[in-house]
């Protein structure tokens, strides 16, 4: 559903306003706003929060913005015109990130899950040349299968 306030004018930027911007303005307004940081009163910081965040996320995603600036041209045109009986109504548009949608890992995942699969690796490495060192037979049984 279509949020109940303007995401730019939340957000204290245009319309026209690209991707830095955005991110620049949500991140002082998420300093100022956040529930651990501010004097307000603990709920309603969170309220204003979460309106802040909803509408950087809102913008920041290409579609998701195409779509909230089309609802807000019709809605524009809608209150410019007088209302027709012939009217046909429209749906509300759904703002919601899409679920099954993934983000790239980041350098510090991809650097995590290499170091995890070289310990591994090592691990095993490791455990078959000492089992070699002792002359321990590969082919073991344990004696809990038997």
């Amino acid at each position: 559903m279509k949020p109940s306030y303007n995401c730019y004018e939340l957000l204290g930027v245009s319309p026209s306003a690209n991707n830095a911007e955005l991110k620049k303005a949500f991140h002082q307004l998420s300093k100022r706003l956040h529930p651990d940081t501010t004097s307000m009163p603990n709920d309603e910081a969170i309220k204003q929060f979460q309106n802040v965040c909803e509408a950087y996320d809102l913008l920041s995603d290409p579609v998701l913005r195409a779509s909230y600036d089309l609802s807000i041209e019709k809605d524009n045109n809608l209150s410019s015109q007088k209302t027709e009986p012939n009217l046909v109504n429209i749906e509300p548009i759904q703002f919601s990130k899409s679920i099954g949608v993934r983000r790239p890992f980041s350098g510090g995942e991809l650097f995590s899950l290499l170091l995890l699969i070289t310990s591994i690796l090592l691990s095993l490495t490791l455990g078959i040349f000492i089992a070699f060192l002792r002359g321990g037979n590969l082919d073991f049984t344990p004696s809990w299968f038997m």
